[in-house]
């Protein structure tokens, strides 16, 4: 999460864009992406601070990580008192903090079952959400808003379940085929990745020019599909 944050608010040309009043009002397909990431990087937050990083209900939560949690919170338009910006960077700093307190034992991480399907299952949700917007009708002026937004959700998830793979391997692995969906969710993702149309169509599915949201939607569907097994184990 750390290093997704970073890429877009110092990396990227230009940074955090959805407050930008100037270069942001000509880059909506970056607006949204960011918006993507920033919305899959607030439900990440929640579940490491509410679950992965917890005993039990009786155990506290951890304090960089509700001051992250709570500065990711900001509006992603907030140009000052404080920036979008600024918050997110100090976010990405209680993280780090975090980080050091795993490395030097001062808290922990969970590897349970229970904490794999609560994120699984937030993820599914939020996941739903994005399907449903890649198939409502809409203006097809802002047909890639929907587009973008949901490969800034779909980076998030691919990126994250990656890690997921590697360090929930044996409770994946008490479950028969599992790891093989986890994979194939993973592989679709990848799939969703690897979509990146010069211009954004919105065409009818019979038509000649292509439906780039029905095309994006259908990895990303069967990755909601997948998500949706892997939460009932």
């Amino acid at each position: 999460m750390i290093k997704i944050m970073e890429h877009e608010l110092q990396d990227r040309f230009f940074g955090w864009r959805p407050n930008d009043i100037l270069i942001g009002r000509f880059t909506d397909n970056v607006n949204n992406y960011q918006l993507g990431v920033l919305e899959a990087i607030r439900f990440t937050t929640l579940r490491l601070k509410d679950s992965l990083t917890r005993m039990g209900d009786a155990d506290t939560y951890d304090p960089d990580l509700e001051a992250a949690l709570n500065l990711f919170m900001i509006k992603a338009d907030q140009f000052w008192f404080p920036s979008a910006e600024s918050s997110y960077q100090d976010a990405v700093d209680h993280l780090k903090k975090f980080v050091e307190k795993l490395r030097t034992g001062k808290r922990s991480f969970y590897y349970r079952k229970d904490n794999l399907v609560l994120l699984i299952s937030y993820y599914k949700d939020l996941l739903g959400n994005v399907n449903r917007s890649l198939i409502m009708p809409t203006d097809w002026l802002k047909s890639d808003d929907a587009f973008y937004y949901a490969k800034g959700v779909a980076h998030v998830y691919y990126e994250i379940l990656r890690v997921v793979r590697v360090g929930f391997e044996p409770q994946l692995g008490t479950t028969l085929y599992a790891k093989e969906i986890l994979d194939e969710a993973i592989h679709e993702l990848h799939r969703a990745e690897e979509i990146e149309p010069w211009i954004i169509f919105d065409a009818d599915l019979g038509g000649f020019l292509a439906n780039h949201r029905a095309n994006l939607n259908a990895p990303l569907s069967e990755v909601n599909h997948l998500l949706v097994i892997l939460s009932q184990f």
